[in-house]
Parts: C-alpha cells; sequence; structure tokens
C-alpha cells in the first residue's frame, strides 16, 4: 500500500512510458482518495508535502513528524478506505491513455492564481489543451442551466464582445449560460477556459461534448478531478471555487436566488478578484440571483460590454 508499490506497478507498465515523480504520484493518490479542496489534506500537503503525507497516511506505525500529526487519525478513518494501488495505477493509465497533461505545483504551466485558494486549492490539475492559457487574463462568464432567451442573448453579446477584446473566457460546461458561452466561443474563434467538476473522460450533460471538445483544440479544458472518477453534487460546487481562482474576473449572467453560481461570485470576491452580475429585465426568479449580488454582495452591475471589460 506504498508509494513504492506504485512505481513498482508502473514501471512495468508498457503504456506509461515517462518516468513520473513521487509528488506527482502522491499528488494523484490524494485526488483519487480525497474530496476537491479539502483543507484537513491540504493542510498536511503544505506542511509535510505530498509524498510524506501520504506515506504518513498509509503508515500506522511510523515516526516521522507527519506520522505524528493529529490530522491523520481523521483522516485514516475518512479517506484511507478509498486508497489502493490499483485504484492510483488506474488513474494513472487513463491519464496517459487520454492524452491529458497532469499539473502539479512544480511544473512550468501550473496557474499561480490557484495559490490564492490556500487550503482549499487542488491537489493537481488534468488538463486538455493549451495550459498556458490558465493563466492568461480571463473572465468568466456563467449562469443558470435554465437560462432564459433574453440570459443568453445577454451571454452571447458579453462573451464576443470581451473575445474581440483579446479576453480568453471561462466557464463551466453545463446546460444553459455555459453552454452560450461554449457556443459562442466556437463562433468567434474565441479562446476557451473550461473548468469539468468531473473527470476529463467523462462530460456532463452529453450533448455538450462536442463544445468541450472544441475547446480542447483552441483553448484549454482543465478538472481537478482525476479521469474515472464519478461526478457528485459537492464537486459540481467546488468547481465553481475553481473557476472563480482560475480567472481575472467573474460575471455571473443569469442565476436563480439560491443558484449554485453564487458561490463562484463569493469565491471571486473573497480572493479580491472583481465580481459583476447582470441585472435581469424585471425582477424574476430567473435572474433574482443576480439581483441578489448586486443588492446584497457589493457585485458591481454589468449591462454592457465596457462595463465587464473594465470591471
Amino acid at each position: 500500500m506504498t508509494i513504492a508499490a506504485v512505481i513498482d506497478t508502473i514501471s512495468t507498465d508498457t503504456t506509461v512510458s515517462s518516468p513520473i515523480s513521487h509528488d506527482t504520484i502522491a499528488r494523484t493518490a490524494w485526488a483519487t482518495i480525497a474530496e476537491p479542496g479539502d483543507s484537513h489534506v491540504c493542510a498536511l500537503i503544505a506542511r509535510y508535502g505530498a509524498d510524506a503525507a501520504l506515506t504518513a497516511l498509509l503508515s500506522l506505525n511510523g515516526d516521522t513528524a507527519a506520522s505524528q500529526d493529529g490530522t491523520l487519525a481523521q483522516l485514516r478513518a475518512s479517506v484511507l478506505p478509498r486508497y489502493s494501488v490499483d485504484r492510483v495505477v488506474d488513474t494513472i493509465r487513463l491519464t496517459v491513455a487520454g492524452g491529458y497533461e497532469l499539473l502539479t505545483p512544480s511544473h512550468p504551466n501550473w496557474p499561480a492564481s490557484v495559490a490564492d485558494l490556500g487550503e482549499t486549492g487542488p491537489f493537481a490539475l488534468w488538463v486538455r489543451g493549451d495550459a498556458l492559457l490558465l493563466s492568461a487574463p480571463s473572465v468568466a462568464l456563467t449562469g443558470t442551466q435554465f437560462a432564459t432567451p433574453y440570459g443568453k442573448h445577454v451571454c452571447v453579446d458579453l462573451a464576443s464582445g470581451l473575445i474581440e477584446r483579446g479576453w480568453a473566457i471561462a466557464s463551466g460546461a453545463a446546460r444553459g449560460i455555459d453552454a452560450a458561452v461554449l457556443s459562442t466561443g466556437r463562433a468567434f474563434a474565441g479562446r476557451n477556459v473550461v473548468v469539468l467538476p468531473m473527470g476529463m473522460d467523462d462530460t456532463f450533460p452529453a450533448e455538450n461534448a462536442e463544445l468541450v471538445d472544441g475547446v480542447a483544440t483552441r483553448g484549454v479544458v482543465v478538472s481537478e478531478i482525476p479521469p474515472g472518477c464519478t461526478p457528485s453534487a459537492w464537486r459540481f460546487q467546488r468547481g465553481n471555487r475553481l473557476l472563480a481562482a482560475l480567472t481575472t474576473k467573474t460575471v455571473i449572467v443569469e442565476a436563480e436566488y439560491e443558484s449554485g453560481h453564487l458561490h463562484t461570485a463569493e469565491t471571486a470576491m473573497k480572493l479580491g478578484r472583481p465580481c459583476g452580475a447582470v441585472p435581469g429585465r424585471t425582477s424574476t426568479a430567473s435572474n433574482a440571483g443576480c439581483d441578489r449580488l448586486i443588492r446584497h454582495y457589493g457585485a458591481q452591475l454589468v449591462a454592457t460590454i465596457d462595463d465587464a471589460d473594465r470591471l
């Protein structure tokens, strides 16, 4: 049950041709057994490093500082049962087979902006496309899956205008506003950044798979969830924080009062990033969340492309 066992297994695997560092293997393991942004795991990794922290987790009788850390007792109960050598090796094989680039903090293409998440940052990032785009100036445009015709119209106007002004446009891959962003990026040859709340080998909803594949050829698709992992509601919500951290500023185009996209806006504001919201034509349920962000959370009103550009 050690990292050495993973190395021994993949060293005889002809599909894995390049050597993989202990840190990368350890971060891959953490990503397979812990939930995204687990603050206890992130704190442990920050104190001892991913390799030493995982070794301590797997060693019931250790004499290192990491082994004596009080956090380990809790983690052994919650995440240790999920660990297996086969699971980590399968993740590495899926990464190689899919042609995904695996980024860790020591990789030159690792986006420095995610450091602002502190102890809720990603353990590793899986990437399709141009990883350098993760560090480019970008605007997150996102919102409800149940977009109105008005919301889609505003989204197309904002996305196309910002693309013409040189911004990369970031979003999720959901229905509604996200799909409008992706379609606009394709139509205007924009540089899109897509943050997936699932593994790179999965796309939900399925009807957006072609749009996501298109982004991988002209932009970048990124996920902190290893390939082969099952999507969950928690991971969808945690993906919102990664979207906010990767981008220069955030605009919520349309959202209900209790929409999960408000978490994206809240994270952006907590990180000190500019955040805007598009007001509805009237106070309707479809955009009550944007009105809430403007009235009560201090989001800036975005009514035009200039508003979004100047955020």
